[in-house]
């Protein structure tokens, strides 16, 4: 036995979370070019595309955490969802001057007073839920053996590596969106950093709990952004300027998502084999003499 899922965590988290992550991924992937029509704020289409991508492995990511029953198997996706809570929420409110709050379609009017009743809301919620989670009892599952270097020192350094150009992003997004390699504004690269920053910690948080097994649905985010990501820069690869080092350093960070993913898995299972259910025995009074 291990420390139980609240149930309120799911209803009120997790589910919603991954329903609005599903409806956005689907609409910025669909629709990538008519974001002024429908969107909360008018971007480009690989923007749009992108955002769409990490909705999409976040969506994933928590529909699988819905039917996990222990807490140690998607802790690393709560904490993951309750640090980008209040990074969008910061990036909106920062940069609410780009929403369609005062004009613009129906619908994008609409969307955007929805995208930040949304995400004004979703903080509260998720502390309301995580004290629920933290009112929870049960035994403390035993530690695995810490991960080998050639495992735990890829996880860091790329960890590392993308929370400190997400905190860059996030912290100073009007100049680098002068030189992006396609057009952006500093919402555009603020969100962008608050994934970045996102991932980055989520494989730190990884690296600790030193059990891949238990952040396996992590690894289907990182899988489902990387992919997603990489075809639709290259969908939308007329509009980005390729002379740009930024666009090349994008297409790696989408490559090493993916990588990174699709290698855990496979280590995942070398390292961490999947648990074996021991046979119940029969009763005492059915044992034969």
């Amino acid at each position: 036995m291990s420390r139980p899922v609240s149930l309120v965590l799911k209803l009120m988290m997790i589910a919603p979370l991954a329903v609005a992550a599903g409806y956005s991924a689907v609409t910025l992937t669909l629709a990538p070019t008519a974001t002024d029509s429908f969107f909360a704020w008018r971007m480009s289409p690989v923007t749009a595309v992108l955002l769409g991508a990490g909705y999409g492995g976040a969506c994933t990511m928590l529909a699988l955490a819905l039917g996990e029953r222990h807490w140690e198997r998607v802790r690393v996706a709560v904490a993951a969802c309750a640090l980008l809570m209040p990074l969008m929420l910061g990036a909106t409110l920062l940069g609410r001057g780009t929403l369609h709050l005062l004009g613009g379609s129906l619908l994008a009017f609409a969307s955007a007073w929805i995208w930040l009743a949304v995400h004004l809301a979703a903080p509260p919620i998720g502390l309301i839920a995580l004290g629920a989670q933290w009112r929870v009892r049960g035994p403390a599952p035993t530690r695995a053996p810490r991960l080998p270097w050639w495992v735990a020192l890829p996880m860091a350094g790329n960890g590392t590596a993308l929370a400190a150009a997400g905190l860059l992003l996030y912290l100073r997004p009007d100049p680098l969106a002068r030189h992006w390699p396609w057009q952006a504004g500093p919402l555009d690269v603020r969100v962008l950093g608050a994934w970045c920053l996102t991932f980055g910690a989520a494989l730190l948080l990884s690296l600790a709990e030193a059990e891949l097994r238990r952040v396996r649905s992590g690894m289907t985010a990182l899988v489902a952004t990387g992919l997603l990501g990489l075809v639709g820069l290259i969908r939308y690869g007329d509009h980005v300027s390729w002379t740009s080092p930024g666009a090349w350093l994008v297409l790696l960070v989408l490559l090493t998502l993916a990588g990174l993913g699709l290698c855990g898995f496979g280590i995942s299972w070398m390292l961490d084999p999947a648990e074996t259910r021991r046979p119940l025995e029969p009763p005492t009074s059915l044992r034969p003499l």
